[in-house]
Formats: structure tokens, sequence, C-alpha cells
């Protein structure tokens, strides 16, 4: 009875003043800090919003006494499991934003889709059974969930795959928001949301890796460039429609920062927006690149294999023939790119620029060839 908040003062508990952390970038999460006395060190809980960011969904606490902790808890309490074996994930993102600050990924439990994993660390470290494969091709391996809990199981905001399981109370499911992120730092921030659950220590680390992505990636921003303001413009045809992401998305803040002008920007929010392919034709004319995502498997992916795709993309290609793309069957570009947006800007500016540039790895993002 003392750990908890008697009935008749816990709506004055919630008008209480309440001091939170903010993250730099990022939208999605924040920390709220935790009564504690001078003596005590501040502890904090994790909150976590919605997929609009207006409204906190999950509050998560590293353990039971922070959660006791808390006068004026909002949405799902989770309380992590901290004495077990580490993170689970449900997305190759998160094993990147892990890895970002664990090398050796020595805090990750394993997960779930890991034929997509591109991590050479993971992949040798599922080989080694130091982490466990989770299932989710076609169906989540419910048994080795059981058999190896993990501190925490990281999921989508938009579904748990084992909320119909008797037992799904006993894992800690914590909602990860990173792919609505509209900023690209704002989407690597989120390691330092996986670095707190592992503990404090982990979360200076990540914090601290998250702060020289950050600062590298605002240097190149402010660089000069000596391309001009080129007109760019992103998505592709589906159904007889062209779809591309609005001018508050991820890739229209990536291009405004590389200094060049995204076609869409006037098109606010995050969501894709649909243009009439008459009217593409003409935004194609008029723009000096296209840029896209695809994923091809084999050895290149070259002007022929956008026009075998759809055959109404010749219609759409620049008078310059400047087509740009990133290939995710060869390049981590859900994974390792999301973690590094310092390496995704200085690839896409190094496109533009047209000369060399010495990257850490292999660039994501390259010229298509006839």
């Amino acid at each position: 009875m003392g750990c908890g908040v008697p009935k008749e003062n816990a709506k004055s508990a919630c008008q209480m003043p309440v001091e939170y952390a903010m993250p730099q970038f990022a939208e999605g999460f924040r920390w709220k800090f935790l009564p504690a006395s001078k003596a005590e060190q501040p502890r904090t809980c994790l909150e976590l919003f919605d997929v609009n960011f207006e409204t906190v969904e999950s509050t998560v606490y590293r353990d039971s006494m922070a959660w006791r902790l808390d006068p004026c808890p909002k949405g799902n309490a989770v309380v992590l499991q901290v004495a077990s074996r580490g993170l689970a994930t449900l997305s190759t993102t998160h094993v990147a934003l892990l890895q970002a600050w664990d090398d050796s990924l020595v805090h990750w439990a394993g997960g779930a889709f890991v034929n997509y994993i591109q991590s050479e660390v993971a992949q040798r470290r599922l080989a080694q059974k130091q982490a466990v494969n989770f299932g989710g091709n076609p169906e989540w391996d419910l048994e080795m969930l059981i058999a190896h809990p993990p501190s925490a199981l990281c999921i989508y905001p938009f579904g748990n795959p084992i909320d119909d399981a008797s037992w799904s109370k006993d894992v800690p499911i914590v909602p990860i928001l990173e792919y609505l992120e509209p900023h690209p730092l704002g989407r690597a921030e989120w390691m330092r949301v996986f670095g707190w659950m592992v503990s404090e220590e982990s979360g200076d680390k990540a914090s601290n890796r998250f702060q020289q992505i950050s600062a590298r990636y605002e240097a190149l921003r402010a660089s000069p460039k000596e391309y001009g303001k080129l007109r760019v413009f992103t998505g592709s045809v589906e159904q007889g429609e062209w779809h591309a992401p609005g001018g508050s998305s991820f890739i229209a803040r990536l291009l405004n920062d590389a200094g060049v002008e995204y076609v869409f920007e006037e098109y606010e929010g995050r969501e894709n927006v649909r243009i009439p392919l008459e009217e593409m034709m003409k935004v194609g004319n008029a723009s000096d690149a296209w840029g896209l995502v695809v994923q091809h498997t084999g050895d290149s992916f070259g002007m022929q294999d956008l026009l075998a795709m759809e055959d109404r993309n010749r219609l759409i290609i620049p008078a310059s023939n400047k087509v740009f793309a990133a290939n995710t069957a060869q390049c981590d570009y859900f994974g390792w790119w999301v973690a590094r947006p310092d390496a995704m800007l200085e690839n896409v500016m190094c496109l533009f620029d047209g000369g060399s540039c010495d990257l850490e790895v292999e660039p994501c993002f390259s010229w298509l060839k006839e």
C-alpha cells in the first residue's frame, strides 16, 4: 500500500509539475523524470506516443520500482525484464539502431524475419546460437519466445504478434515508431531508446554515438553546394497514378538538406500524395532528376530494368535522363543507412556533385546506367 498513490490523492498527484527530457529531433518519445530524494540518482521512464505523435500510448519502466514511483502513469505500463538476455526485434531497422552503439550486438536477444537482416554481426550471432530466430516467416516461433524470453519485444505500433497468446502479458511489448519520423536524424535518434532500455550506461553510450552522427549530418547540411538548386522528384506508378512522399516526409527533408528542391514540397504531411500521370509527365520534363527505392535481385539495376518494371516510366524520365536509385537488395537501406543519416546525406550530395566520394561503405544511392 505504501508504494501506491492513495485514491483520494490520485487526482492531485497527476497535477504535480512534471519534468521531461526531450529528444533533439525525434517526435515519437520523451523521458519523464520520476520523484526521487535529493540523495538518490534521478530516475526516468520512457513515454512513447501514438502514431500521430499526440497521445502517450505506452510508458516504459526499467524496473518495477520505477513503475511504483510514477505518480501519474500514462498509457500502457511496460516494465522491462532487465534480468533477461536482451532486446528482441521485429524490424531490421531495430537491429541497426542497436548496433549503432553496440558493435557486437551483445544486447540483442534475436528477432523475427531474420532472413531480411543484412548485418553480418547479427547473422553470425544467429549462426553461433548467441541470438534466437523467433520466426516470422510465416509464423512466430512461440516456443522459442517462451524458452528464451527477452527483456522486451520491440514491435511496430500497429499490432502485437503474440497478443492472442495466454502468456503474452509475460513479455514486455515496446512499440517503436522510428519509421514515422519525418527527420532523418529523428529516425536515427531512436537508437537512444534502445540504449536506455538496456541500462543507464548504455543509454549514455547510445546518446554519445547519436551526437557524433548528428554533428556530422549538420556539418554536411551547412556545407556549401556547388551544384545549384536542382529540382528532384521521387515516387512511382501504382494503379495508374503517381504516388510520392509528401513535403514533410523523410525523403523530402533529406533532399532539402542536400541543397536541392523537392518537387512535391508544397504538399504538406508525411503521407504519400497522388498525382495524375498526365501531370507527372510535365513534372518529369521540368525536373533535373528522379530518385526511387527499389528491390532488385539482379547484379545491378539499370534504366532497362526501370522500364521493365512499368512501361509508362519512360514518360516520366527527366529530359536529363538522370535517375538515381537505392536497391534494397544490395544496400541495407532499411538497416544500417537509417542509423547513419549522415552517410546517406553525404551519398546524396556526392551524386549531385558529380565527383567521387570516400564513403565508409558502398553507396546506397547511385545513378542508373543504360
